[in-house]
């Protein structure tokens, strides 16, 4: 689903000058992890991931705020709204 969305938006995404052969589902979840980390626990993030434990999150995923993928965090916020915005 992710490579068909970079695919279809190949020349936006490269308008905003993001890196389309870089862009990859790592790179969501590292935003992912990094974001629930900083909201929550590393706990919470190793687990949502499925790690088998929370090193493999920390070394791996976790990464400062200056790593996280703007236009993943973004989306992160966009859907987040979303849901939040959508009643019961």
């Amino acid at each position: 689903m992710l490579r068909t969305f970079v695919d279809d938006n190949e020349d936006a995404l490269k308008d905003e000058r993001i890196e389309v052969e870089e862009f990859n589902t790592h790179i969501f979840r590292r935003t992912s992890a990094a974001l629930i980390e900083a909201a929550a626990d590393i706990t919470l993030a190793s687990r949502l991931l499925r790690h088998a434990n929370e090193q493999v999150t920390r070394a791996s995923y976790v990464v400062t705020a200056e790593m996280v993928d703007p236009v993943t965090a973004q989306i992160h916020q966009d859907t987040s709204a979303a849901s939040l915005a959508r009643p019961a």
